[in-house]
């Protein structure tokens, strides 16, 4: 096997510190480091690795830039115009990255991901959950079956083998998601909520004769404007809860990255203790049409091809590049133009 580091994280602030650790570069003493063995998807060494950072220009850990999250990407399952606008739009480098360069970038880990060996990824296999876990899992379908969700699943699955849509993480905001989580019931709650927040936001009201403007600032981004149950229109805050899908004969993760990758980390990646309680939606998701049956489309790495990006593949060595990404802030930008129509003929 391909062995790749991941140290064993311990509460949000060792998480904070992960970083290149993980993919032992410019290793901290402070931290132990043992080892998280993982698929032979990528037989990449350290030396070539290393080689691929200085290339990226990363900057240096101590000189962290201000505004910026540690991130993880999988880089090379991104397309190259998702990838390019990724890189410059969304990452920070020592130097700006021109288009070329982060075209270069790129190609450099796609070839490397084109380059696996196929993968079938069939769905985990659920494992039976304990008493603890079915009381919970009841509260949590009553609780969506109150918000009208219907034919929604609970599970408890091994999240590193799901089949990943999403290619970027933030270290810091999986961080958060790890503090107060130091007893499983915690993470429950945290992977499948059984209430929901009430957060304060911040709106700014904008009058221009008859048009208006609404801006509500939000403390992150899963949020819509829509309409309340009991009449209304509003800022709606999306169930922060981790949500499965399936996808032929995969599980694809649709929500809950930062929340699997900090359950991950702060167990060390070990079984049992990394499986998680997901809701599997009743729902199945079909390869475009066109596509033939297994839905592959160029190299094969997209969701139903022969070589989806894993869940895994965010501790892999070589397969998961380290980047420092630009912190958002998010808003609802809300207009209404006040527009005098004739009435039809």
């Amino acid at each position: 096997m391909v062995r790749g580091t991941c140290e064993a994280y311990q509460g949000a602030g060792n998480l904070r510190r992960k970083f290149l650790n993980s993919f032992a570069l410019r290793a901290d003493p402070r931290l132990p480091a043992p080892v998280l063995r993982v698929p032979p998807f990528c037989p990449v060494s350290n030396d070539r690795l290393r080689r691929d950072m200085e290339t990226a220009k990363l900057p240096n850990l101590s000189t962290a830039p201000a505004n910026s999250y540690a991130g993880v990407a999988l880089l090379g399952w991104m397309e190259k115009s998702q990838a390019i606008r990724f890189l410059i739009e969304d990452c920070w480098f020592e130097s700006a990255l021109t288009e070329a360069a982060a075209e270069s970038l790129w190609r450099e880990w796609r070839d490397r991901a084109a380059a696996l060996p196929e993968r079938e990824a069939p769905a985990p296999e659920p494992v039976p959950l304990t008493a603890e876990e079915n009381a919970h899992a009841a509260r949590f379908l009553q609780f969506v079956g109150a918000l009208g969700l219907s034919g929604v699943e609970v599970v408890k699955i091994d999240p590193m083998l799901l089949v990943a849509g999403q290619y970027h993480i933030a270290i810091d905001v999986a961080a958060a998601h790890a503090e107060g989580c130091a007893e499983h019931s915690a993470w429950m709650e945290r992977t499948l909520p059984t209430s929901s927040s009430n957060p304060q936001l911040s709106m700014n009201f904008m009058r221009r004769n008859m048009d208006t403007e609404v801006l509500i600032d939000l403390p992150h981004g899963e949020f819509i404007f829509g309409v309340h149950p009991h009449g209304g229109f509003g800022p709606k805050e999306l169930l922060g809860h981790v949500m499965v899908a399936r996808a032929g004969k995969r599980f694809l993760l649709g929500k809950g990255y930062h929340r699997l990758y900090a359950r991950i980390s702060n167990t060390g990646a070990a079984l049992p203790e990394r499986l998680s309680l997901v809701a599997l939606e009743s729902s199945v998701l079909t390869p475009p049409a066109g596509t033939g049956n297994s839905g592959s489309q160029g190299d094969g790495l997209d969701i139903f091809g022969a070589r989806p990006a894993l869940f895994a593949d965010f501790f892999t060595e070589g397969l998961a590049i380290p980047v420092y990404l630009r912190k958002k802030h998010y808003q609802l930008q809300i207009q209404a133009r006040w527009v005098a129509l004739d009435e039809p003929l």
